[in-house]
């Protein structure tokens, strides 16, 4: 931690070199990438070198430097670059970016469906992407997943700032390491700086105050919401403890900048309980719906194999099976899905965890023909049960050679190559308003208790009396 006042003869910055250094900025906040903004007068035989060396990963370090060390202040990417001429000065104005902007370029969808799944294994696995990073988690302490968490068309840096924001916490970058490198959540560091500036102002964020304590709770009061912003030579990094006014604060914001030809910083010293932010949703998931297959289904609820999740990751969690009609009460319409059924995930609102399965989907039918006629309604079974509603009549076939047959001439078609029983605990009535056909191959046997009656090449009739008129 630097007193000394840095003047512009004293800043290093790599690989360029610049005669004068007209104007300097380093930008460092919560959540936001650190941004290096220089603009000074360079050599004329440098003009085309500079611009054609400066390609899309180009570090530029800057550091300053005393008698006794060297200090880096930034380290990151050049994301723009320009030279002007005017007369016989050459001006450059170049900005960089930390290293942590290669996070926030690709949108990425995945999902996180694993109840053992810590929120530190989702910033390892997202920290593994990227060369030399390193994501320091601060705030989860083990904790795992509530539930489902997908990162739907976000950026790794946005999922990040998602998922900080569950323990109403920030991302912390830092950009004097190189790389990609950042804390979630303030770095634990118990050491306090005592600040006694002279220059500064204060500010109490009341709109701020009643949000925060109205929708967030915790025992935040107001004074928890005033704020400092002081000027100072010293040079501290982001979230660094403070001492000022004999209140324990934390460094929320840093601008540094070049004022008549000396380094300055502008502090923004907060509370730590009024640094806390709100839960951060991602709208974009709302409506939003993933295809997928089925792994495994108990009662009305299946497990599902995500197509944006790569490998072949099982899903582990239970999701609700969305039906035509349920009730409370059990009744309605109980249909579930074959294992490997093609359906989609559905999201109804921007909480992943109140997202449900929606119907199959047919993608590759293996009997196309069922599916030709539109007019043509049915319900069926892998085993080969079906329903089916035609223009004329309703079927209803089983395995084989058995269909009951219902028209809309009026007629009942009963065919089986298997036995047919008719049981009831009461009466059965077969009556014809023309005539009533029996018939039998091999003949025709009626029975009532010890009296029976077969038709067949002969005539048979038993019982212990008969009566024939």
């Amino acid at each position: 931690m630097s007193e000394y006042a840095y003047t512009y003869g004293e800043i290093s910055i790599s690989p360029y070199k610049f005669e004068k250094i007209i104007n300097l900025k380093i930008i460092r906040e919560l959540n936001e990438h650190a941004k290096l903004c220089i603009e000074g007068i360079i050599c004329e035989s440098d003009i085309d070198k500079y611009v054609e060396m400066t390609d899309d990963s180009e570090i530029v370090n800057l550091s300053v430097k005393n008698d006794d060390s060297t200090e880096v202040l930034f380290e990151g990417i050049v994301t723009n670059i320009s030279i002007d001429a005017d007369a016989n000065v050459r001006t450059m104005k170049f900005e960089a970016l930390s290293s942590t902007i290669l996070m926030d370029i690709t949108k990425n969808t995945q999902s996180f469906q694993d109840e053992g799944t810590t929120y530190k294994g989702i910033f390892s696995d997202i920290s593994g992407k990227y060369n030399n990073a390193s994501i320091v988690d601060e705030v989860s302490k083990g904790n795992t997943i509530p539930g489902l968490i997908v990162q739907y068309n976000e950026t790794d840096w946005e999922f990040c700032k998602r998922l900080a924001s569950h323990f109403n916490s920030y991302l912390v970058p830092e950009c004097r390491l190189g790389d990609v490198k950042f804390h979630v959540g303030i770095p634990d560091s118990p050491s306090s700086c005592n600040l006694e500036e002279f220059n500064y102002s204060i500010k109490k964020d009341l709109k701020e105050y009643r949000i925060k304590s109205k929708n967030y709770g915790g025992n935040l009061s107001e004074e928890n919401l005033i704020s400092y912003e002081i000027t100072s030579y010293k040079i501290l990094n982001l979230c660094s403890k403070v001492t000022f006014k004999e209140r324990k604060l934390c460094v929320s914001r840093i601008e540094t900048e070049i004022v008549q030809g000396v380094l300055q910083n502008k502090y923004i010293l907060k509370d730590i309980k009024g640094i806390s932010t709100h839960k951060v949703m991602n709208n974009e998931i709302t409506g939003a719906s993933l295809s997928g297959s089925i792994l495994d289904i108990s009662k009305d609820t299946v497990k599902v194999k995500l197509d944006i999740d790569s490998g072949g990751s099982s899903g582990s969690r239970w999701f609700p099976y969305s039906t035509v009609y349920s009730s409370p009460d059990g009744s309605g319409w109980y249909c579930m899905p074959e294992m490997g059924d093609a359906i989609r995930l559905y999201f109804p609102d921007n909480e992943e965890k109140n997202a449900f399965v929606t119907s199959s989907v047919n993608l590759e039918s293996s009997n196309s023909g069922k599916r030709s006629d539109p007019s043509v309604k049915s319900i069926g079974t892998k085993d080969g049960k079906e329903i089916t509603f035609n223009d004329g009549a309703v079927e209803i076939a089983g395995n084989g050679n058995m269909l009951m047959r219902l028209t809309d001439d009026g007629g009942i078609e009963i065919k089986s190559d298997k036995k047919i029983i008719l049981s009831a605990t009461e009466d059965i009535e077969i009556n014809g308003g023309a005539k009533v056909v029996i018939q039998g191959q091999e003949g025709v046997d009626l029975k009532q208790a010890g009296t029976t009656l077969k038709i067949g090449d002969d005539v048979v009739i038993g019982g212990s009396k008969v009566n024939i008129e």
